[in-house]
């Protein structure tokens, strides 16, 4: 099971032809129920090619076939349909690794650098001495591992995509999401999603291409997080949040707090001015009868508003 959302509309030409050439192969090999894809609408790219021309001169007469516009200068759609696309050479994915364990890096290398539409392009086991090098060689995507934990990892990412490194880079971690919560943090850091090294080796082909095209990609997809009954004991008198009239802000505040942000990073995370956020968390606070920030955000936790 994986789980994929839609890409990013502004990748690459050559990186959407890998995406689908990866997606098709995987599907001829393991069936249609192994990936679940949204990386391309051919409707929408098809729209931005091909019109029905009307005749100029309505009287009957032989019907006019669709036509195919030119295609705008510096088009990235990628679609077949698309004159300027047809043109264009096909550049490989370029792949840089961040593993500690040489023997998990030679194994990425034997898998990818075969790969005729992909070029691992550098390595390194340590994520700030491969700053310089990511900055320089400007890598479309970046496989990150060896942390010790997910903050290791996370912390790398949020360098390994500002200036010190390359910003339009797409970073998978070499990790499991253990829950949504996990993935939501992954996505909030920046990366683009995550697979375990034990997986197959055309899985990983396929992730990695999807990523270069603007996936974003979980494998295997993390599970929900549970909220038990056992989990609710001595709670029992606390009001539901379906029942406490919470807005939709006011939740995803309780759900940044949860995470254990402080006001400035929440406001940061959703775009709010930090008096915002103190507004809505005291409302939410005040709603659900919770006295101060750690029993509403173990409130959150409680009923599953953390993710």
């Amino acid at each position: 099971m994986e789980l994929l959302t839609e890409a990013d509309p502004g990748a690459g030409c050559g990186r959407r032809q890998s995406a689908r050439r990866a997606s098709r192969a995987l599907l001829g090999r393991t069936g249609p129920e192994a990936l679940h894809s949204e990386i391309d609408n051919p409707l929408d790219l098809i729209a931005g090619h091909q019109m029905l021309a009307e005749p100029e001169d309505r009287r009957p007469g032989p019907a006019v076939p669709p036509r195919l516009n030119p295609a705008p200068a510096g088009c990235t759609c990628g679609h077949p349909l698309c004159a300027e696309a047809a043109h264009r050479e096909t550049l490989p994915t370029r792949v840089f690794l961040v593993e500690r364990h040489p023997v998990a890096c030679a194994g990425l290398r034997s898998v990818l650098g075969p790969v005729p539409d992909m070029a691992v392009v550098g390595s390194s086991g340590n994520p700030d001495r491969a700053l310089e090098a990511v900055r320089r060689i400007r890598p479309d995507v970046i496989l990150l591992g060896g942390g010790d934990t997910l903050g290791d990892d996370l912390s790398a990412v949020v360098r390994l995509r500002g200036p010190e490194g390359y910003p339009g880079a797409r970073i998978l971690l070499l990790r499991r999401a253990e829950s949504t919560t996990e993935a939501s943090r992954m996505l909030l850091a920046g990366a683009s999603g995550c697979f375990p090294l034990e997986l197959a080796e055309d899985r990983i082909i396929s992730t990695v291409s999807m990523a270069a095209a603007g996936a974003t990609v979980f494998l295997p997809a993390p599970p929900p997080v549970q909220v038990h009954p056992a989990s609710l004991a001595g709670h029992a008198g606390e009001p539901l949040p379906q029942h406490c009239g919470l807005t939709g802000r006011e939740r995803q505040v309780l759900a940044q707090l949860a995470r254990g942000l402080s006001n400035a990073e929440i406001g940061r995370e959703l775009a709010l001015a930090e008096a915002t956020v103190k507004k809505h968390l005291t409302q939410a606070m005040r709603k659900t009868g919770q006295s101060d920030r750690l029993r509403a955000a173990l409130y959150a936790h409680r009923h599953g508003l953390a993710g």
